[in-house]
């Protein structure tokens, strides 16, 4: 049965959750910073280039999943026990983000088994983000009033398959890594032509 009584608590847990997921990953970095005492700070920012690259690209991941999440929620009214259970493994993912980081920075740059997590949770995510999506669109009771359709479910659609291709490319040409992630800037140009075959059918 669906609520409304609990639909801030969600919201602000949520938030709270991702706001310290993406606390945890500048933590390395701070530790970094207390060791290097009297030490040339040129000579220890220029060894610690890896480590910079990969914090900002995760804490541009999260705060962009965190950015579908929000503009999610707006759209609904309420949650139910099934949409709860959908966000805590969302969460799940949030959280997890911060270790396949810290895998990546450890082994020195982003290859082998290190790169396939951390785009396998993104997918996971994404995958997360989507049943969301397609469970509120077959129980529209849950929109706020007037909403007709769900925004951003068809790119969710196409970031799922996307982000399919690039863990099969990262995987298997491992010296690609992280670049295969620049496939998703495609993401726009697939849209209009998913939609137009949606409207055919």
């Amino acid at each position: 049965m669906a609520t409304s009584r609990g639909f801030d608590r969600v919201v602000n847990f949520s938030d709270a959750v991702v706001a310290i997921a993406i606390t945890i990953l500048v933590l390395p970095l701070v530790d970094e910073a207390s060791s290097i005492g009297h030490g040339d700070v040129n000579q220890f920012l220029s060894g610690i280039g890896a480590q910079v690259y990969v914090f900002v690209l995760s804490f541009a991941i999260i705060a962009y999943y965190w950015f579908l999440h929000h503009t999610f929620f707006e759209q609904l009214q309420q949650v139910d026990r099934r949409i709860m259970l959908l966000n805590t493994l969302w969460l799940f993912g949030i959280v997890f983000i911060p270790f396949p980081t810290a895998l990546i920075v450890d082994s020195n740059g982003p290859a082998g088994w290190a790169t396939t997590i951390y785009i396998g949770t993104m997918l996971y995510l994404a995958i997360i983000q989507l049943a969301m999506k397609i469970y509120v669109h077959k129980h529209k009771e849950l929109l706020v009033p007037g909403t007709e359709y769900i925004r951003g479910f068809i790119g969710s659609q196409i970031i799922v398959v996307l982000l399919i291709v690039v863990l099969v490319i990262a995987t298997i040409f491992r010296d690609i890594g992280l670049w295969a992630l620049m496939l998703l800037w495609t993401t726009p140009l697939w849209v209009k032509p998913v939609q137009k075959l949606q409207r055919s059918q």
